[in-house]
């Protein structure tokens, strides 16, 4: 049985696993649905429900190609983890990448995955050309479909299989965390991101406080790697709502005391090591990416309203920006815009928290993150995006049998 990282999503369909391109084909030309999986880090119902499902780990491509003019062909279903490397290894790397690395590029491209930074776009703006399994088992590329169709998919228009992506020269990043005053990071958050190359925030629920965390390229050597204490602060915030409980003055002096534990990070390492972190803790999540210039009102919001109604909620808040582009199905298409992302323990119940919030979202024209949760329909993505009705009319075009469609994708993609 398949299952998603967080446990939320599971299939029981057989699960293919082609080794070769001319097998991979054939098994897309039978007639049943299916579904591609890959790491498992999307939150949403968009394998459940596919008859069957393909694993393409074991296809037979090399990870990375040569590098060429800034460009660089690379296996669209290797994982982001071991593609990195392999670029280093010919002296390049990504321009930017978000804080976890486990997923496939194909994976991460087709949910617009992103990372933080006004200036860099998500991770789907850097594929320049991409090759496709369509439908009937064909092979399509670019030029069937046109690339701002190809950047953002959700794996409705064909199989991904190999992925041309701008690349950079291989660079360090230095790493500043502190942990500030609610108020002041809300009153300099654009500025902040105007002046740092990455720079983003996680409220901790109940503190008044925020830690930022800053990312600036360095020529400074690379130093030691400060201890990974995320799971540890998650752990402690579940243990303070848990004691709060019974004794709601024991929750905030376990919160007094984990900030007072909060030092100050100073770290220098390679771009990807700095930019991605192991995750641990499962979690569910719901991310909304809004207009820039009313995030901040929203987020004030979201605040007040998570504190006085939401006494269960432990995990941070985290605060993005990411550049705007023009793919169809981009939430960031036509400008930048600042990302809110809320979690739960994924043994928890997220429903009432995730329910209660997101229409803040939606009153603000915020676009729901392609991998994480939210209650859409066609009619409300159809509203949200200039392109999304072109987007259906290709994909209609390309499968009109459906064989990339499952039910909640029909209800995202079918009037």
């Amino acid at each position: 049985m398949w299952s998603n990282w967080a446990g939320n999503e599971t299939a029981t369909a057989p699960i293919a696993r082609p080794v070769g391109l001319e097998q991979l084909r054939a098994t897309v030309a039978e007639p049943e649905n299916l579904r591609v999986v890959g790491a498992g880090h999307s939150f949403t119902p968009i394998v459940g429900g596919a008859e069957r499902i393909l694993d393409l780990s074991e296809l037979h491509l090399p990870t990375v190609g040569p590098v060429k003019d800034g460009q660089v062909w690379v296996n669209a279903n290797a994982r982001l983890r071991d593609i990195s490397p392999a670029l280093a290894e010919q002296g390049v790397a990504f321009r930017n990448l978000g804080d976890i690395n486990t997923q496939s590029l194909a994976g991460a491209a087709s949910t617009a995955t992103h990372g933080t930074g006004r200036t860099l776009p998500c991770l789907a703006a850097e594929i320049t050309d991409a090759k496709f399994i369509g439908a009937t088992g064909d092979i399509l590329t670019t030029s069937q479909i046109p690339l701002e169709m190809a950047q953002v998919t959700l794996g409705l228009l064909g199989i991904v299989t190999e992925a041309r992506i701008n690349v950079v020269p291989k660079y360090n990043l230095r790493r500043q965390v502190t942990l500030t005053d609610l108020p002041d990071v809300l009153a300099n958050m654009h500025q902040n991101w105007a002046e740092n190359r990455n720079f983003e925030f996680f409220y901790i629920p109940f503190t008044g406080k925020a830690v930022e965390l800053r990312h600036a390229v360095t020529e400074d050597p690379e130093s030691k790697a400060p201890r990974d204490l995320d799971m540890l602060a998650v752990k402690v915030l579940k243990l303070a709502r848990d004691a709060g409980r019974f004794s709601p003055g024991l929750r905030k002096l376990l919160l007094n005391l984990l900030t007072l534990a909060q030092s100050d990070e100073d770290y220098v390492g390679e771009s990807w090591r700095v930019l991605c972190s192991d995750r641990h803790i499962r979690f569910r999540e719901m991310e909304y990416h809004l207009p820039a210039d009313i995030a901040g009102d929203v987020l004030t919001e979201v605040f007040r309203r998570l504190e006085r109604d939401h006494k269960d909620i432990y995990f941070p808040i985290e605060v993005r920006q990411t550049a705007g582009d023009t793919a169809c199905l981009s939430p960031f298409q036509g400008g930048p815009r600042i990302s809110i992302a809320l979690h739960t323990d994924a043994g928890e119940d997220h429903s009432r928290y995730f329910n209660a919030l997101e229409p803040l979202f939606l009153e603000a024209g915020g676009r729901p993150h392609w991998g994480k949760m939210h209650s859409l329909s066609y009619k409300d993505l159809s509203g949200l995006y200039p392109d999304f009705d072109r987007f259906c009319a290709l994909r209609e075009e390309l499968d009109p049998k459906g064989k990339f469609m499952t039910p909640a994708l029909s209800r995202l993609f079918g009037p």
